[in-house]
């Protein structure tokens, strides 16, 4: 049997389910990865339910309990090489995927719905991985180190820059390593013990990213990971402080809207610890970027009252 037939057969008994069984089903199907990974308990937790009713859903698969289930996870997972071609070829299978079903839909309407619908999955998803003791954790680090240090690259970039963007706003000595020189390695100099460096990637895990966590960690820092599996090899750096949400949705190439859930939520409860400190911050900012005319505010706009010179083009026919 192979994965997609083992999930195929969880997916066709979900229609017997009821309660907590179905969302132990509905886990199993999101995150096949994890199951030969984790115990019981630590998929119950998870998934937010109860462990019996992992024990259940495998009983009504024809097993004589989870462990059963979890084997044939564990044999039908796929070796690294394996998961390496599959990652290295997701652009293109993901841009396969997208002209099949739309070729195959009824329609836009019902392309965008579930467009919408499967990114908004991706968000519950990232929602049901977090744990609140290790947010707090994260938070800490983040509101009490002396220096943060973020990276992403690539589509990871994106919710790499919206924490770093909204952390300098409250707090000072944010370090986005946007290495437009092409030397990132250089800023990692004056990291120290203490210190907290985020990296944000996705599967397949870059190389400089991971490379650069170690360095972070092995001059003491402390990491914290967001990444889209719980078997990133950089989670050995993060420990506890590993976030995961899934990037495979219907954008291309990936979804990063899990992964910048979390960087909002990080950030917000970052804020909502520093309490005035970052609300002064914020507001000497905000009134910086007024007083420098960065935003077009209504007084701004004028509108011209110049007559149209003949031959000049009309509206319609510009552009």
């Amino acid at each position: 049997m192979t994965r997609p037939d083992l999930i195929e057969k969880v997916k066709k008994v979900c229609v017997e389910l009821s309660g907590q069984m179905v969302d132990a089903a509905h886990y199993v199907i999101n995150n096949p990865d994890e199951i030969p990974f984790y115990s019981m308990r630590e998929i119950a937790r998870r998934a937010n339910v109860q462990p019996v009713n992992l024990v259940r859903l495998a009983q009504k698969l024809g097993l004589s309990g989870y462990g059963d289930l979890r084997q044939q996870f564990i044999d039908t997972t796929p070796e690294g090489r394996q998961r390496d071609r599959q990652s290295i070829h997701r652009n293109e299978l993901s841009a396969q995927t997208l002209i099949t079903e739309m070729g195959k839909s009824s329609g836009l309407k019902a392309f965008v719905d579930s467009f919408f619908a499967t990114e908004q999955d991706v968000v519950a998803q990232a929602r049901a991985h977090l744990s609140e003791d290790r947010l707090e954790s994260a938070v800490k680090l983040l509101a009490r180190a002396p220096k943060v240090y973020v990276i992403g690259r690539r589509t990871a970039f994106t919710p790499a820059y919206t924490l770093a963007y909204t952390l300098q706003k409250a707090r000072p000595n944010i370090v986005l390593l946007d290495t437009p020189g092409g030397a990132p390695e250089g800023a990692l100099d004056d990291i120290r013990p203490g210190d907290a460096f985020v990296a944000v990637t996705f599967a397949p895990f870059n190389r400089l990213v991971h490379r650069l966590t170690e360095k972070a960690s092995l001059s003491g820092a402390k990491i914290i990971a967001i990444t889209d599996s719980f078997a990133a090899p950089i989670s050995k750096f993060a420990g506890p402080l590993h976030f995961v949400a899934q990037s495979s949705g219907r954008a291309f190439p990936e979804s990063t809207l899990g992964a910048i859930a979390i960087a909002n939520i990080l950030a917000a409860l970052t804020i909502s610890r520093l309490g005035e400190a970052a609300q002064r911050r914020i507001r000497d900012n905000e009134h910086f970027l007024v007083d420098s005319g960065e935003y077009l505010l209504s007084g701004d706009i004028k509108t011209s009252r110049r007559r149209p010179k003949t031959g000049d083009a009309t509206p319609l026919e510009e552009g």
